[in-house]
């Protein structure tokens, strides 16, 4: 199998291309551990492949064709029931070995149109752009609120069966039911690149950029699962936020105001004591645009305060009078200078 030599070949690959690589389909396929050691090392060089990588081996994982191929004596008899119903005049006779091939080149389109029809189908994206936010109602009736530039992903059939999960990149506050809409419990997961929350019927708003997943609950319970297995399962209580991050090491559990992190979804930003280094991290967040500090003591510079979200268009007048610093725009930048 075609291996690349350094994990720097596969920095270009999406979800797509990842499905394609034989050393990929390998690997998932057999789990050999150096295969895995590769792999492993991929995703903590660079935690961005970490979902492409997921997604892929999860849809590979899926796959259970059953190939059957028949012996050489039914290939002959099938084609010797075809050329007895062909009429000569109608068609060029084809040699036995070239219809092998030609058999074998028309199952490999099938397999190949049937699996990318069934990837086209395996899951249901909702995405949201800078500055924008969605309101997703699931075939269970949970709710889902998307924060601009977040993505939720998940499968046609949710809410069928044991199946209720969802996969975020971004942000997005949940209203879980109980129950299914056939009024049977049923687990409710939400999957993060770094935490997985498990639910029963809560609302609570997860927070997964940045290498930085926070999850605040705001009424219910949640169970929180880590992914590479550092910690334990962590229970959340009503006001409870948990962040947690790699690079840098993060995880902290506290009581917060719940409102404060959830004032995205009436438009409005609410900074209590904040550095201005947080509040550009925000603000590109949110618009999608890139923020820099022109003056590095900026990035100890406190903020409180509440501020509606405006346009991008009067962004940097906004901010100008709300932070009292000097702010302008260059294309999709903002200068923040003293």
């Amino acid at each position: 199998m075609k291996q690349h030599q350094t994990v720097d070949g596969y920095l270009a690959y999406n979800t797509d291309d990842f499905l394609a690589d034989e050393y990929f389909q390998e690997w998932v396929k057999y789990r050999r551990p150096e295969a895995d050691a590769f792999w492993m090392r991929l995703q903590e060089l660079h935690p961005e492949k970490r979902g492409p990588i997921e997604e892929a081996a999860g849809l590979l994982s899926q796959l259970r064709f059953k190939t059957h191929t028949p012996d050489e004596t039914r290939i002959r008899r099938i084609w010797e029931n075809i050329d007895k119903h062909t009429p000569e005049n109608n068609i060029r006779r084809i040699s036995f070995p070239y219809k092998k091939l030609l058999a074998a080149a028309c199952l490999i389109l099938v397999i190949t149109l049937g699996f990318w029809q069934w990837r086209k189908n395996a899951f249901i994206y909702k995405n949201t752009a800078g500055g924008e936010t969605a309101r997703v109602l699931l075939p269970d009736h949970s709710e889902v609120i998307l924060n601009a530039n977040s993505r939720l992903k998940y499968a046609p059939d949710f809410g069928a069966g044991n199946n209720r999960e969802l996969w975020i990149e971004g942000e997005a506050f949940f209203t879980v039911q109980h129950t299914d809409a056939g009024g049977k419990p049923q687990p409710f997961i939400v999957h993060s690149p770094e935490l997985d929350v498990l639910v029963t019927g809560t609302a609570f708003n997860v927070y997964a950029r940045r290498q930085l997943t926070r999850v605040v609950l705001h009424h219910g319970r949640v169970t929180i699962q880590f992914k590479d297995g550092r910690e334990g399962n962590r229970q959340l209580q009503p006001g409870d936020m948990l962040e947690y991050g790699r690079h840098p090491e993060t995880l902290r559990q506290q009581q917060v105001d719940t409102l404060r992190f959830a004032s995205w979804q009436q438009r409005r930003f609410v900074f209590t004591n904040n550095t201005l280094e947080e509040v550009a991290r925000a603000i590109e967040d949110y618009y999608g645009c890139k923020v820099v500090l022109k003056n590095p003591e900026l990035s100890s510079y406190r903020v409180s305060a509440e501020i509606d979200a405006p346009d991008m268009a009067s962004l940097d007048t906004l901010l100008s009078k709300a932070l009292n610093i000097r702010v302008t725009r260059d294309g999709n930048t903002l200068l923040l200078q003293q």
